[in-house]
């Protein structure tokens, strides 16, 4: 371990809000990040910032479950706009312009995706996702989602869900599978992903 004298950081131009950019990949995208209730959902906020360094604007809806493990305020704070978590009479997630070049779903719970592929819309997580699957099959708009669950999970049910989807032009990224889980991918394999997936559009 190396020794600090206590100096304190250099100063930065940076306010607290803003990420050090790294490269402009996904420079003028607006993503939407749909996030569920998974454990991984605490690593979100390093998501939301490593997208944002690449140039993207993140809006985020998530779940009751999602904000027990990770909060509203640190999604808040690191995409610096207000988190969807509610349908409201200003119908976020029916806007009819609606902004999104890519919807990421991440992490992506075995309820969600079976959710999704059976068409229910029950709360404001699910009813945004079938709307993204309306942009899907009218616009064209991407959507990517990282599976997140115990390998006990990983059953008949799911994987029919998972190639119905798949059917409809939903990509899945494939997700470290260790200690009998599915967990979410590296930070960076993610956001390579998103911009792999803007760049053939």
């Amino acid at each position: 371990m190396s020794e600090w004298n206590f100096s304190p950081p250099a100063f930065s131009d940076l306010s607290d809000h803003a990420v050090k950019p790294s490269s402009q990949a996904l420079s003028g995208k607006n993503i939407a990040l749909f996030i569920s209730g998974s454990i991984a959902a605490y690593r979100c906020p390093d998501l939301i910032r490593e997208l944002r360094k690449n140039g993207a604007s993140v809006t985020v809806f998530a779940s009751e479950s999602a904000l027990n493990f990770v909060s509203e305020t640190s999604l808040h704070w690191t995409s610096t706009h207000p988190v969807i978590t509610s349908l409201s009479a200003d119908a976020e997630h029916l806007e009819s312009d609606y902004p999104y070049d890519l919807f990421l779903i991440a992490p992506a719970s075995y309820n969600s995706i079976n959710k999704m592929a059976q068409g229910i819309a029950d709360n404001a997580l699910s009813t945004a996702m079938a709307c993204a699957l309306g942009c899907l099959e009218f616009r064209k708009t991407p959507i990517l989602i990282a599976p997140c669950m115990n390998g006990i999970m990983h059953n008949q049910i799911l994987v029919d869900s998972m190639k119905s989807l798949a059917d409809l032009g939903v990509k899945f990224i494939q997700p470290r599978q260790e200690d009998g889980k599915n967990k979410l991918p590296e930070i960076k394999t993610l956001v390579n992903d998103c911009i792999e997936v803007l760049k053939s559009e």
